[in-house]
């Protein structure tokens, strides 16, 4: 089956899945399983299964776990009495695995899905909800078969991009309006985020995110305005941005509720 050839219109009520990456151990951060990672005094993934909850159109959850912590990671998640199936499954040994094996363990009845890392605990609300109909609107603007297999949101480059030379030179400025970062949730037909990810492990092909895999054997992908507050908790860093953007939040919210 063509990546880009779709067997459901946009236009029928549709069901969503979400698939949460959470099975890397946080190497880069060296505190533990990100997913564990406390922010505002709550794990990351209570965090990201909230903003989750938001979205009307979700009907189901995967998280993918590390393979010795899907009990612990379930425990966690029933602890927030959840209004959409939550379930956990052992993740792989690489995102691209991780995905693929939530994807999976997804119920057969879902049509998209929402891929999501649990290092962007700041996704703003109902942020599943305009991805779909963002996309809605993508296919009805394409050529008839021709729509696209899914939807990112993404951002400008603000920082000057040069391309690199030998050793430490630098060889020449790259223009960058012409780039685009990519973040989280990133939504897809099922039926081509699961081809592509048999056609990426047949091929042997290693990619970032799951919009890049999906270019890769020949989907179209659109993009939908992402949020400078989505940001991904990648370094010790952003853990202290994370946590001062909390505190941050927090205090906006009891005003707001002093103020009424």
């Amino acid at each position: 089956m063509a990546l880009h050839q779709h067997p459901h219109s946009l236009d029928m009520p549709l069901q969503t899945g979400v698939v949460v990456l959470a099975a890397g151990h946080g190497e880069r951060l060296g505190l533990g399983p990100k997913a564990l990672i406390r922010v505002g005094d709550r794990p990351l993934l209570l965090h990201v299964l909230d903003s989750m909850a938001t979205n009307a159109s979700v009907n189901t959850v995967v998280v993918t776990a590390p393979d010795d912590m899907v009990a612990d990671f379930q425990e966690l998640a029933d602890s927030i009495n959840p209004a959409v199936l939550i379930r956990v499954t052992p993740g792989g040994a690489t995102r691209q695995d991780s995905g693929h094996a939530g994807v999976a363990a997804l119920p057969p009845e879902v049509d998209c899905v929402a891929v999501t890392d649990v290092a962007r605990p700041f996704t703003p609300p109902g942020t599943i909800d305009r991805l779909l109909e963002d996309l809605r609107t993508a296919a009805r603007d394409a050529r008839p078969g021709l729509g696209p297999c899914g939807i990112v949101p993404a951002l400008p480059l603000v920082d000057s991009v040069h391309l690199r030379g030998e050793g430490p030179l630098l060889k020449k400025p790259f223009d960058r309006s012409l780039l685009r970062a990519a973040q989280t949730p990133q939504l897809f037909h099922r039926r081509c985020l699961a081809a592509a990810y048999e056609a990426a492990a047949k091929d042997g092909a290693a990619c970032t995110d799951d919009a890049g895999m999906i270019s890769r054997f020949g989907g179209a992908v659109a993009t939908s305005p992402g949020d400078a507050a989505n940001f991904k908790i990648t370094y010790e860093y952003d853990l202290a941005l994370a946590e001062a953007f909390h505190a941050h939040a927090a205090k906006a919210l009891v005003e707001r509720g002093a103020g009424t």
